[in-house]
């Protein structure tokens, strides 16, 4: 039986057809309970680092957070892709998802020690993640092309399982250089279909037949990211003496929450999967806009990190790696939503793109200022930005999608 109740098509084994995959099941939002104990780990670990040396460790660890969500990420898509093609009412798929569940949370208890003592645990957890999932869904494939598509990333997944495990067993920048360019390639592969000799490249169409619940899939991810800044904020309030400086900078970090929350749903953010179907090639706007959403949650997360910073210290001394913090995650959250845009309306908004620059502009100058003045002034921006959209929707309403 399928989603709503029928049968799936005679000889399509799991493969889910049009229409089939429009709503998350129980086991695909225990996955997601997973992803928000990383996220807040994530979080924590980038913190704690940029309060005891924000100067030369900080930027160091960044870089290490940014390198730790790009396989979290792909973890992610693998596994929504995994539900959108088989029914997870399916005991066989739910195993896969409930493993899922069990290595991210591995990589959560591995994060604060991913470039040291717990190096080989997150590589291998990733390794048996990616290459060993995507092995046992290759043998135990009933339909034929399905399984070409996970023979071909599996080829890929074992080339960058190399990397991996060497860098798990070296030190300091060669790990970094090693585990970086492993995924590098990984998102280059899978951008070009997968390709390998003989068997070809394709790439994912899964956009063409499940477009409104990859779209919800994402949603609800982005939802999740939305959640942590409220609680990683809150906790850091609860953590220092309270004062007026540190109660005004949670009710700025609560409306930056809020105004991200905003420009993320207002029209474009709804019409993701009516985008995707009403589109010439669904596959190429559901990529783009997948994408999109990833970069909007590495914003999202980025800029829990410049909360939580403000929360410790919202009236001393603005640290330039600080102010690239609080900043930085505004720009890269408009960054990816100018992506959603465009690959739902075929435009991208003048107020979106003089945010950017303003907020990338600001970086070095505010942080001779103290950091609740910085993320005021980011929180600002947001809602110039936000006003600019409703006056747009008031000379269009009921806009519909016209995806390029």
């Amino acid at each position: 039986m399928t989603r709503n109740g029928s049968r799936p098509a005679p000889g399509r084994g799991l493969l889910l057809r049009e229409g089939e995959a429009e709503q998350a099941t129980f086991v695909e939002l225990f996955f997601d309970l997973a992803m928000v104990f990383i996220l807040s780990r994530l979080v924590a670990q980038a913190f704690d680092v940029l309060v005891r040396a924000p100067d030369s460790a900080g930027w160091l660890v960044l870089g290490h957070t940014l390198l730790l969500f790009l396989p979290l990420m792909r973890v992610w898509t693998l596994t929504t892709y995994l539900t959108a093609r088989f029914d997870p009412r399916r005991p066989l798929v739910q195993a896969f998802v409930i493993a899922s569940v069990f290595g991210v949370l591995v990589f959560g208890v591995s994060v604060a020690q991913a470039f040291d003592a717990r190096a080989v645990p997150f590589a291998c957890t990733y390794i048996a993640m990616q290459a060993g999932r995507t092995l046992a869904i290759s043998l135990l494939g009933t339909v034929p092309e399905v399984r070409r598509v996970y023979l071909r990333s599996l080829c890929w997944y074992a080339a960058t399982s190399v990397p991996w495990l060497i860098g798990a067993v070296t030190n300091g920048h060669t790990r970094t250089a090693l585990w970086g360019g492993a995924m590098l390639v990984e998102y280059a592969a899978s951008a070009l279909g997968w390709p390998v000799p003989r068997l070809g490249a394709s790439l994912a169409n899964l956009w063409e037949v499940a477009a409104r619940y990859l779209a919800e899939r994402y949603q609800q991810l982005l939802m999740i990211s939305l959640g942590e800044p409220l609680l990683s904020v809150g906790v850091a309030f609860t953590q220092v003496p309270p004062s007026p400086f540190r109660i005004t900078a949670l009710a700025v970090a609560f409306t930056t929450t809020v105004l991200l929350w905003r420009l993320y749903f207002h029209v474009a953010g709804q019409l993701v999967g009516a985008a995707a179907l009403a589109a010439s090639r669904p596959a190429r706007v559901g990529r783009v806009a997948g994408a999109a959403h990833l970069i909007m949650v590495l914003g999202i997360i980025t800029t829990s990190i410049g909360h939580d910073l403000v929360e410790t210290r919202p009236d001393r001394h603005t640290p330039l790696a600080w102010s690239f913090v609080i900043l930085v995650g505004p720009v890269v959250f408009l960054i990816g939503r100018s992506m959603l845009e465009y690959v739902v309306f075929a435009r991208v908004s003048a107020s979106r793109l003089a945010g950017i620059v303003a907020l990338a502009a600001l970086i070095a100058p505010l942080a001779l200022i103290p950091p609740l003045a910085v993320s005021s002034i980011a929180a600002t921006v947001l809602l110039l930005i936000a006003a600019g959209d409703t006056r747009r929707a008031h000379r269009h309403p009921h806009e519909q999608p016209t995806p390029p």
